[in-house]
């Protein structure tokens, strides 16, 4: 009989576990909503700081790119013969920036000419670094602004739909939509869903900004946010 109990109490244990584990991931299982809430607002931020730091690096390549075709216009090449050719290639490159050397290549000599097309290249030069100064800023207040009160909508707007009350004798209700073009996901029966995913056996085909469509068994329906059609979750 001693042996019996601890034998019967591991079966229990064991025919308990999964009960337990299949209601915590129950679809309105608190844990679940909150895990599934961070989750998405992790993924939004690491969207965000990605999409930032491409275009500073995207930025910063052009500006670098920029700044060292003029700083080879600075440099004279072993092949040249005299200074018109340097100050005719130094002038094509202002060109390229679009800016024109202000000597007259009509009267001024080639040395003129290259020292105002070095002067216009040295501002040139500097005009670059603070525009690109004057963009890391201006990029860095918007990454703050969308990771800061960006999110903290997202985030209220969650925890909104999230206490949105249900009736108790439907399921598969749309309790809202939080629409952007890169991804967008609903909350079903207070379940964070994002296309192509499924809950309760039907998947998610395309999430609009007011209406979900969606697919099981062959069968497409439509659902508008709060609408209730018990026929096609039965």
């Amino acid at each position: 009989m001693k042996l019996l109990i601890p034998a019967l109490t591991c079966m229990l244990l064991v025919t308990l576990s999964p009960a337990a584990n299949e209601q915590a991931q129950q679809p309105n299982s608190p844990k679940m909503q909150l895990s599934q809430s961070e989750e998405y607002l992790s993924e939004r931020k690491q969207t965000i700081e990605n999409h930032y730091s491409d275009r500073l690096t995207e930025l910063r390549l052009r500006a670098q790119a920029d700044i060292r075709l003029l700083e080879v216009a600075e440099q004279p090449k072993p092949d040249w013969i005299g200074l018109d050719q340097w100050s005719e290639f130094a002038e094509a490159v202002l060109q390229m920036n679009g800016i024109k050397n202000e000597s007259d290549r009509l009267t001024a000599s080639p040395a003129q000419r290259l020292a105002a097309a070095l002067i216009a290249i040295a501002k040139r030069k500097n005009d670059i670094v603070s525009d690109l100064e004057w963009q890391t800023v201006k990029l860095n207040r918007q990454k703050n602004y969308a990771l800061t009160d960006g999110l903290a909508k997202i985030e209220k707007r969650q925890k909104e739909i999230s206490l949105e009350m249900r009736p108790d004798s439907t399921h598969g209700v749309v309790t809202g939509i939080i629409y952007s073009d890169d991804g967008p996901v609903a909350i079903i029966d207070g379940t964070v869903v994002r296309e192509n995913e499924k809950i309760y056996g039907a998947r998610i085909v395309k999430i609009h900004s007011n209406r979900i469509e969606f697919d099981r068994n062959d069968r497409t329906w439509t659902q508008h946010v709060r609408e209730i059609q018990q026929a096609n979750w039965k």
